[in-house]
């Protein structure tokens, strides 16, 4: 018998790139112009899905303008299929245009969008305000790929406590509401490596930030924090901030992990001697990623139940399957070892575009998920992946796929100095590797749809 819940969502990401571009998945996979995908949803017998209520496009040009007719009817629609829908407020996004992660007002102003979604829709239990907030601070402010695209360690300390008290809030207001109200809380789930002695207190460091975000929601950064000197000396976080937080402790209910390949990163020194950043799948030596042994770990510094949120890869049909079939391993065997993890699921239900590039650029590079990714005017088809998850419904299991995954085989091997130089020149990470005959195929079928 099957005791974990299986999720399957669509990728919802409305992320702001800078100033004057935004990128919205719901748009370009076409899903919110489809009554039809949550039927397909449900048709897979799954438990849960997470259903995209999010403030860009609720709330446009001002606070109290709002529009929730689409969201309502589409939430309204996840649990006449039978599923439990986890409601998701903002997912990589800064908000709407009159605000930004790091606008004082963006925890309020967000925190009353919330109540306003809680007041529409008072019988849904199950929330996660904001998706990925540690993910969403770290590619706004550190790494400069999203708005409002900075690049220290400050602007990084102010998103943080922004969306940390905005989570606090939301959760508040929307507890206000439904008293029952379950805080589901996602967040990548991420590795380091070191690659020379130079980077291991780096990688002890980013370790440590790992777990930041939920730490600080939860009331738990205090002044025997790791990081709390971090936090104070070099991003600007005041006492007083820490105080606010944990006097506003939030605990997640749930701590549901997004895992990637690129998840699993390595660090070393260019010969210039600045650090390098890479997924660690591509260094000889590193082992194909897997999710049991961070969970594993997430687990014993959390105590907190979890659940696998997001998996998803890109490749081949088969390989989506193999992918899935891995995962779902891990979380039996944890779960054996008496790990509380409650719950597998499948991301981007009807695949995604451009997140190779992390959204930085429109190159028309489609990905499909359980789904096909039909864009704004096709119709999804099953794939292998689909079939996948309705004997993991049935079974509890998904049988492993003999051939290996691209994330297993020795041509994802490279020079780390060479792939660190193919990222900084825009190439996407893992662009590298040489397709397998059926791989080509598949990806000459990809590269050929248009979704404008």
């Amino acid at each position: 018998m099957r005791d974990f819940e299986i999720w399957a969502s669509p990728e919802a990401t409305i992320a702001r790139v800078d100033e004057e571009h935004s990128v919205d998945q719901l748009a370009l996979t076409g899903h919110d112009r489809r009554e039809m995908d949550v039927a397909l949803l449900g048709g897979l017998g799954v438990d849960a899905s997470r259903a995209p209520v999010l403030w860009e496009r609720a709330v446009a040009e001002a606070p109290t303008v709002i529009d929730l007719e689409w969201a309502k009817r589409r939430v309204a629609a996840v649990a006449t299929r039978g599923m439990a829908p986890i409601v998701t407020l903002l997912d990589h996004g800064s908000g709407p245009r009159f605000t930004n992660l790091l606008d004082p007002a963006f925890p309020s102003l967000f925190g009353d969008y919330a109540a306003m979604v809680a007041l529409a829709l008072p019988w849904v239990r199950r929330w996660t305000p904001i998706d990925e907030p540690l993910a969403t601070a770290r590619m706004s402010t550190l790494e400069g790929s999203r708005h409002p695209n900075r690049r220290d360690d400050r602007a990084f300390g102010r998103a943080l406590v922004h969306l940390t008290l905005a989570q606090q809030t939301a959760m508040t207001k929307i507890r206000a509401v439904q008293p029952n109200a379950e805080f589901v809380f996602t967040e990548e789930l991420q590795s380091f490596a070191a690659g020379d002695e130079a980077q291991r207190d780096d990688v002890a460091f980013r370790s440590e930030r790992a777990y930041l975000a939920i730490e600080l929601c939860a009331g738990r950064v205090d002044v025997a924090h790791p990081l709390w000197q971090y936090l104070i000396e070099r991003c600007g976080v005041t006492e007083e901030d820490l105080n606010v937080m944990r006097a506003g402790a939030t605990t997640p209910d749930l701590v549901a992990f997004n895992h990637y390949p690129h998840s699993e990163r390595y660090l070393f020194a260019t010969a210039d001697g600045t650090a390098a950043d890479i997924p660690s799948l591509y260094v000889r030596g590193e082992e194909p990623p897997r999710a049991a042994p961070l969970l594993w770990q997430a687990a014993q510094r959390l105590r907190m139940p979890l659940a696998l949120g997001e998996v998803h890869v890109n490749g081949t049909p088969i390989e989506r399957v193999r992918w899935l079939a891995q995962h779902v391993e891990d979380v039996a065997a944890l779960r054996d070892a008496g790990i509380d993890l409650r719950a597998v699921g499948v991301g981007a239900a009807f695949g995604m575009t451009d997140w190779r590039a992390a959204l930085g650029n429109d190159a028309g590079a489609p990905q499909d998920g359980v789904f096909t990714f039909a864009g704004a005017t096709g119709l999804p088809e099953r794939t292998q992946l689909a079939d996948a998850v309705c004997e993991l419904v049935r079974d509890g299991t998904v049988a492993l796929p003999d051939a290996r995954g691209w994330w297993e085989r020795d041509d994802r091997f490279m020079n780390p100095h060479d792939i660190a130089a193919l990222r900084a020149a825009g190439v996407p990470e893992g662009d590298h590797i040489v397709p397998s005959s059926g791989e080509e195929a598949h990806r000459r079928v990809m590269f050929s749809r248009r979704w404008e």
